[in-house]
């Protein structure tokens, strides 16, 4: 395992322990709105791909200086939704009493959402700024595979939101 499986796993574990430390009941909230931040993600790259090419366009033309740009404002993108999450009220799920299993389980969910989503990004957008240099361990080359964006469709990511609206307001 390499410097960047490592970090990640270390900030995946922080997510558990605040998930520990928040409850399940606010974790949820966080879930909700990482759900809609990959949404919006997805979306941009999916259908609406196009306008934002012709968007980047007006900045620069050269391919692989957009695909940088691109992935870097998918990365800001994913922290404020996060920093936005964590700092205010944003949801609170109703709920009686905390679940310790329950919590670690959730903050783990968002620690794969919030630090795998900004690795996929990172390893599309080829390591800007010499972060990270080939050559990527297998448990890299596989753990790729298995991150967010990847595994998450923009259909998947609205059923998610949607399942994830309606148990808010269930009671």
């Amino acid at each position: 395992m390499g410097p960047v499986e490592l970090v990640f796993l270390a900030v995946w574990m922080v997510f558990g322990v605040i998930g520990l430390v928040r409850g399940v009941w606010k974790e949820l909230g966080v879930t909700v709105m990482l759900f809609i931040g990959l949404l919006f993600l997805q979306l941009v790259a999916g259908p609406l791909s196009k306008y934002w090419v012709a968007f980047l366009g007006v900045f620069t033309s050269d391919p692989n200086t957009q695909k940088v740009i691109s992935n870097m404002i998918a990365v800001a993108v994913m922290l404020i939704v996060a920093f936005i999450s964590y700092q205010g009220e944003v949801l609170t799920y109703p709920g009686k009493g905390d679940n310790w299993f329950f919590s670690l389980g959730i903050g783990l969910l968002n620690g794969w959402l919030l630090a795998g989503s900004i690795w996929y990004y990172f390893d599309k957008a080829g390591w800007p700024g010499g972060l990270v240099n080939p050559p990527f361990s297998q448990y890299y080359t596989t753990m790729v595979k298995l991150l967010p964006p990847a595994v998450l469709s923009w259909q998947t990511l609205v059923l998610l939101v949607v399942f994830m609206m309606i148990l808010r307001v269930l009671k």
